[in-house]
This record gives C-alpha cells, structure tokens and sequence, in this order.
C-alpha cells in the first residue's frame, strides 16, 4: 500500500503558483495589446498620412513661391533672356533663350530652395512665412484622427513629422499662346519640384510637391510658332513644309 500511495502522490497538483499566473497574465496583457495597437494604427494610419500630406504641400509651396519670389527680386534682363528674331516680313522666325542666364536664374533659384528647406528642419519658420503650429513637427490630438466632431480636440497628440530627402528639381520652360490680334504672349515658366518625407509612427512616405511660376511674360507681335527647337522656339518654313 504505502508504494501504491507514494506512486499516486507524484501525480498530485496544488494551486497554480501566483508566479505562473502573473507570469501567463503579462504575456495575455502584451498579446492584446499589440493587437489594439495594430487595430488602431491600420485604422488612424490613412488620415495621418493625409492630414500629413496636405500639411507638406502647404509648406512646400510656400518654399517655392518664396524663392522664386527672392530671385525675381534680385532681377534679371527679359529681353536678354528671350531674344525675339524677325524673318525678311516681319514675323517671328525664332525665339531663343539665353541659355547661361537661364542656368543661372536655375541654379539661384534652386539654391534658394535647399536653404529654406533647410530652415525648415531647423525650425526657423517666421522667416518664411510658414506658421510654427504647422512647422517640421505637427501635433495632431489623437481625436481628430478619428473624424469624431465630439473628440476633435481629445486625447494625446501623434506626432507627424516632415523632413526633405535632398530631390530638388528646378527648371525652366517656355509657354506660348495667342494674345489677341496677330500677337503673341509668351510666358517664361519656373517648374519646380520638391520632395519631401512625411514621418509617423510605424510609417514613413515620400510626397512630390510640384509647382509652376510664371517669372517674365513677353508681347511680341507675329503668328504662334508651332514647334520647339534646342533652346528656342521655331516657326517652320512653309515652302520647305510644303515640298
């Protein structure tokens, strides 16, 4: 009997250790909240990224239209930058553009840029006219993600941030059309494009900002050319065409 007994003795079972319930309560705790954790980011995650979005290309612009609007203030010669030639009747045959004082308005104008962008991630704001609430660092209440009017202002703030990744193109192009009778306007065209990285948490994402800003505008009087050359816009002869 007493080696039946000992033999049922090694398969007795007390309590469950409270370290073991601690233990298996902590790892529950972690499951479920990574799990409420990765609910709640998928969810919130679009509007961020949209809220951050729109907040990049306000600033962007902003940039842009500030070193445009610093280089034009510097000044520059229009008639040396588009130089209108006649043909033997008087119509406009070409219209070249001086291709070193466009590589030079190019490269202000883009040196500009990366300064302020600079700024930017520096915190140096009231410079550019760009509002501090709306800086490289956003705050965003945890409420107004959720699209919910009673929680708009509720809850702790997610941080978006806004940093350039260095892709600043600059270039410069020629826009023509008809102005009224046997006139032609041409438009000297700045197309900028910046690139920013939008930060949150758990997710980053690169937008293109891109903006156009007329610079110089010249009146000349002819017919609209009809194609482009190399640095200069040409009008075909018709009685080469012709043949």
């Amino acid at each position: 009997m007493s080696i039946f007994r000992s033999k049922n003795s090694r398969f007795r079972k007390g309590p469950i250790a409270f370290r073991y319930i601690l233990l298996m309560s902590f790892i529950l705790f972690v499951i479920l909240l990574t799990q409420g954790l990765w609910i709640v980011n998928n969810s919130i995650q679009p509007t961020l990224i949209k809220y951050g979005e729109v907040e990049t290309q306000k600033m962007a612009t902003a940039i842009m239209t500030k070193a445009v609007k610093d280089r034009i203030n510097e000044g520059f010669d229009v008639d040396s930058l588009m130089k209108v030639q006649n043909d033997k009747n008087g119509k406009v045959s070409t219209i070249n553009l001086n291709t070193k004082q466009v590589n030079e308005i190019v490269t202000s104008t883009t040196t500009y840029i990366e300064k302020y962008l600079q700024q930017v991630e520096q915190g140096k704001l009231k410079e550019l006219g760009i509002s501090e609430k709306n800086g490289a660092t956003m705050a965003v209440p945890f409420g107004r993600v959720t699209d919910n009017a009673l929680l708009g202002n509720i809850g702790p703030d997610i941080p978006i941030h806004v940093t350039p990744i260095g892709h600043v193109n600059t270039d410069i192009k020629q826009k023509i059309e008809p102005h009224g009778i046997n006139t032609t306007a041409i438009q000297i065209v700045m197309e900028m494009e910046v690139t920013l990285q939008v930060i949150i948490p758990f997710h980053t994402k690169e937008i293109t900002v891109k903006q156009n800003v007329p610079i110089a505008t010249r009146i000349v009087q002819g017919e609209v050319p009809t194609y482009y050359g190399s640095g200069s816009v040409a009008v075909p002869d018709k009685k080469k065409t012709d043949s």
